[in-house]
């Protein structure tokens, strides 16, 4: 069975938390201001979905012009809007700020860049190319995770150690 090709998201600026999300889920999520009909149709042209709070939008193609102000019921809204799967979601794989994937990175390189017992109780670190922010497999993620899948329905992880 071949695989579908990755989605690709450009979220109106006013809606930065619903980004967020979506990076959570591993998509490559740009967020921008949506101002002009040459931004848009260069966007849909990249093969991006557009997502929106801004009615003058919604009668463009491959734009998803949202209802709900809630990040979650709008991100609720995208999966159905959008037909995300279950199986296209890649956890935690992408830079929560700045939207890169994350590298794995050797423990001894988080040294001094995380807490003292984060670096001695966790086995592995993940490190954003452009930011250099570091990430671990904590207490936030396995919320996130929980989240995730009480707002989807989905069982996005058997054990959220392996997130």
């Amino acid at each position: 069975m071949m695989e579908a090709p990755e989605k690709h998201f450009v979220v109106d600026s006013m809606l930065g938390k619903l980004a967020k999300w979506l990076r959570v889920l591993g998509f490559d999520t740009r967020c921008e201001r949506l101002e002009a009909r040459e931004q848009i149709e260069t966007y849909r042209k990249q093969g991006f979905l557009l997502i929106t709070h801004n009615r003058k939008w919604s009668r463009q193609s491959e734009v998803f012009c949202l209802t709900a102000n809630n990040p979650v019921e709008q991100l609720r809204e995208v999966v159905s809007l959008a037909a995300v799967t279950q199986h296209e979601v890649r956890l935690l794989e992408r830079c929560l700020r700045c939207n890169e994937r994350l590298l794995e990175t050797r423990s001894g390189d988080a040294f001094g860049l995380v807490p003292d017992y984060v670096f001695e109780t966790h086995p592995s670190f993940h490190r954003c190319p452009s930011c250099e922010r570091i990430y671990w497999r904590g207490s936030h993620p396995k919320r996130m995770v929980q989240r995730l899948e009480q707002t989807l329905g989905w069982t996005i992880l058997g054990d959220t150690e392996e997130t």
